[in-house]
């Protein structure tokens, strides 16, 4: 390995190999200074969601602080999705969004605490707030704009697993998906979910500020 110089900028070193490719070491812990740093954030719902739950209802938020000099990278998005009674055969899946907003902060459900990964690097996050709900968040709505990843909801008929959707950095052409300053990701139903089925969720993000 050797270290070079940027030609552009006087000071800015890069690692690279021996035909001067440049070297990136996998894992490791991130340098952040002193304010961000790197965060997860986890949820769950204990009650059902409702069999026939209309579309565009949205069950989980996170919204970046509207106040905040920075910037949240999400770099990885578990869901577990289970069935609690089964559905009908022949019946219709739903279908569920990540999906973007600004304007707004949602309101009801339960609210949750993000946790620092690092307690020796960066500082307490901004993301403003971070609920989930069973049945629907409430509040003035927000502006939605794009969305981001779906799943299908699968109509279970006799027995399941649980239903693991990833959403990382694949998902975004390698890059994790910024939020600014007021910018929130939300759960959302896309299309109503299947008429006879119940299920439950949980849900962990993991993300970084600078």
């Amino acid at each position: 390995m050797a270290v070079l110089e940027s030609p552009s900028v006087a000071g800015q070193y890069a690692e690279v190999d021996a035909k001067n490719n440049l070297f990136v070491r996998a894992g490791g812990v991130r340098d952040f200074a002193a304010v961000g740093g790197g965060f997860s954030v986890a949820g769950s719902v204990s009650a059902v969601i409702a069999a026939a739950l209309a579309a565009n209802t949205m069950l989980a938020s996170l919204r970046f602080n509207p106040a905040s000099s920075r910037a949240a990278y999400i770099t990885r998005i578990r869901v577990l999705i289970a069935p609690a009674t089964f559905g009908a055969a022949g019946g219709v899946a739903g279908t569920l969004g990540w999906q973007l907003f600004t304007a707004q902060t949602p309101t009801g459900g339960t609210a949750r605490t993000p946790t620092r990964k690092n307690s020796t690097t960066g500082s307490g996050t901004d993301m403003f707030d971070v609920r989930d709900s069973n049945a629907a968040l409430t509040g003035t709505a927000p502006t939605f704009g794009t969305i981001v990843a779906v799943s299908l909801v699968p109509v279970s008929v006799a027995s399941a697993s649980p239903i693991e959707w990833i959403v990382d950095m694949d998902d975004f052409n390698g890059e994790p998906l910024r939020l600014g300053p007021g910018d929130g990701l939300a759960l959302r139903t896309q299309v109503a979910m299947a008429a006879t089925q119940t299920w439950l969720y949980s849900y962990t993000a993991h993300y970084f500020e600078k």
